[in-house]
């Protein structure tokens, strides 16, 4: 079974579980005293984002359940007002923010696994021109091209078939949609000139394809890239030389890492593949059944780990992974590293030792979040065992001013908090896709 078929499976038990319910006020329950965990009924894949929307200096924290609901808490995983919001069949989509109306206050946008594009204020209510009905279930975040204002906001969303660029009422910019071949299941990437994503085949895991356009809706030459099997891994784009033009890094489900430029070539030294099982310790059991285990869906995450001023390449694999590389694809000294199962969840990319060296923390199918320094050390407090499988990306920031990280993270129990577990230093790629807007491209 395909992951798109399983997802499907569980929207569709989902809804008949949910038909009729209301969302239990579920308090947060405390794990330790610096471990929390606000209980959902079903898997939280949403990968978090936090921002101050009420201006009180603490921070919010906006992310989706399969359980139907649609969560904005406190900083102690408390609801605010007027949430949780509901649809049908749920939500794997990762919510993006941005200021709609240009009120300095931003709205969150999600889609829905009942093909809603939804755009809510702070208070719950529709932002103006939302949802909008795409007619397919919406697995990938919508990625937020920022202008000067509200009217040159562009929201960026693919759909069966089709990449849609939508204005800030949710209306079709001119020069899309764009066709495209089979489904963008990943979330679409933009320095600001080109936009790259890429797509499945629904039902059949033969084929895959990188699309990259102009933000005018030209499809760059060289493209579609046809790939040997499916990718659910959203791209992402890095400057990797002095040039500054943009290379675009992402994995598909033979297990290959690539890494091309905006003519479709292949860099030096690419693509990899992961290595598979290792001879004598358990497989990683495959999510869904017959999947390949070589598969990368993780989203690459790209910084400079070792501040030699070149960026690095970090990105899990079904085989249970964690591959930290230089933008030649030679492993930095001590990785990659095998963890007790798959890595679907993006890494974050934040200094948590406070020596201005950025360290990596991902989750793990085998239900612990993971930390190490960049010699894949692991960090104090590390692994943290969450209890169930983690498939979203952690949130790292701080959410109440006072210095220390937080980390906000969905795993298959509900959505758990780790406060205060270090100074926080600088971050370069503190959450999917590298910041609020879901742009894919990083930097400080």
């Amino acid at each position: 079974m395909k992951l798109w078929q399983s997802r499907v499976l569980c929207s569709v038990l989902g809804l008949v579980l949910l038909t009729g319910c209301h969302p239990v006020a579920r308090p947060p329950a405390a794990w330790s005293n610096t471990h929390y965990v606000r209980l959902t009924r079903q898997p939280v894949i949403s990968s978090p984002v936090a921002w101050d929307f009420d201006g009180n200096g603490v921070k919010e924290i906006a992310v989706g359940s399969w359980d139907g609901y649609f969560y904005l808490l406190d900083a102690t995983l408390h609801d605010l007002p007027g949430w949780p919001e509901y649809s049908p069949k749920g939500f794997f989509s990762s919510p993006a923010l941005a200021d709609l109306d240009g009120d300095g206050v931003k709205e969150i946008l999600v889609g829905s696994e009942a093909g809603q594009l939804f755009a809510w204020k702070v208070d719950g209510s529709d932002a103006p021109g939302f949802p909008v009905d795409l007619g397919y279930p919406i697995w990938a975040s919508p990625m937020i091209l920022e202008g000067t204002g509200s009217s040159d906001l562009r929201i960026a969303i693919g759909d069966f078939e089709q990449m849609h660029l939508l204005d800030a009422q949710g209306r079709p910019v001119p020069g899309w949609p764009q066709a495209l071949q089979g489904w963008p299941d990943a979330t679409a990437a933009t320095d600001g000139t080109l936009l790259a994503v890429t797509t499945l085949t629904p039902g059949d895991p033969s084929q895959g394809w990188l699309y990259a356009w102009t933000l005018g809706g030209e499809l760059l030459p060289g493209f579609p890239v046809s790939l040997p099997r499916d990718s659910d891994s959203s791209p992402a784009l890095a400057a990797l030389d002095d040039d500054g033009l943009p290379w675009i890094i992402f994995g598909d489900d033979a297990g290959f890492l690539y890494v091309v430029n905006p003519s479709g070539y292949a860099r030096t030294g690419f693509p990899i593949q992961s290595e598979g099982p290792a001879p004598g310790l358990p497989t990683p059991t495959p999510h869904p059944p017959g999947g390949n285990i070589h598969s990368i869906e993780a989203s690459p995450a790209v910084a400079d780990l070792t501040g030699d001023g070149r960026d690095e390449i970090v990105v899990g694999s079904w085989d249970g992974q964690l591959y930290v590389m230089d933008d030649a694809g030679q492993a930095l000294p001590g990785w990659p590293i095998r963890v007790g199962d798959q890595i679907i969840a993006s890494a974050a990319l934040v200094d948590l030792t406070g020596d201005d060296i950025l360290d990596i923390v991902v989750g793990s199918k085998d239900g612990a979040l993971y930390g190490w320094n960049v010699a894949g050390e692991l960090l104090p407090g590390f692994p943290c065992e969450l209890g169930a499988p983690v498939f979203a990306s952690a949130w790292i920031g701080d959410l109440d001013g006072d210095g220390q990280a937080d980390v906000v993270v969905g795993a298959d129990n509900g959505i758990h908090l780790l406060q205060d577990i270090s100074p926080l230093g600088r971050a370069a790629w503190p959450m999917f896709h590298a910041n609020e807007q879901r742009t894919g491209w990083g930097g400080e």
